[in-house]
């Protein structure tokens, strides 16, 4: 004959917001969850100057190849972003051009993202300042303008995103 299983008076439960004395001073692997950010992704800001939109870029890659995993967001220093080439581009390659999470740096400066990704050795050289962030990762992605150098580019920031994912993605 089969015993019933007895509930243990140890275990606690991962969602219960209850916690006693003990709890606190020793703490359990599922005390140790909660401090983390279990309900929110890495935030990734992308950074450019705004000329040829590479930010918005970059940011719908990511969000292309892995939204599950991380928050993609896009930031620029200039005073104008150009939209239309960055659109126009991801475009051709069948991606998601979607500007919701396209801002100023300054913008984000009150906020804290896990990492920035400076596209261009300008977007860091505006002299603003930016937000708090957990690790700094510099790209040189070089500058274009027409659809063949653009193609390159594409390629440069997916060959980036690719190489950003592959160290990451499983730490």
């Amino acid at each position: 004959m089969t015993q019933p299983i007895q509930p243990s008076t140890l275990t606690t439960n991962a969602c219960s917001s209850e916690s006693t004395s003990t709890d606190k001073a020793h703490p359990t692997p599922t005390d140790k969850r909660k401090t983390q950010r279990m309900d929110k992704k890495p935030r990734v800001l992308f950074l450019c100057d705004g000329r040829e939109g590479l930010s918005l870029i970059a940011q719908s890659v990511l969000n292309h190849k892995a939204d599950t995993h991380y928050t993609g967001i896009s930031g620029f220093t200039g005073k104008v972003f150009n939209e239309d080439a960055a659109c126009g581009t991801l475009r051709r390659y069948n991606i998601d051009c979607t500007s919701t999470n396209l801002k100023p740096l300054e913008h984000y400066a009150d906020e804290h993202v896990d990492f920035v990704v400076a596209l261009t050795p300008s977007a860091v050289q505006s002299g603003k300042p930016f937000p708090a962030y957990g690790k700094f990762i510099p790209w040189d992605i070089t500058s274009g303008g027409d659809v063949t150098e653009m193609a390159m580019i594409i390629k440069a920031i997916n060959d980036q995103v690719n190489y950003f994912l592959s160290v990451y993605l499983y730490r």
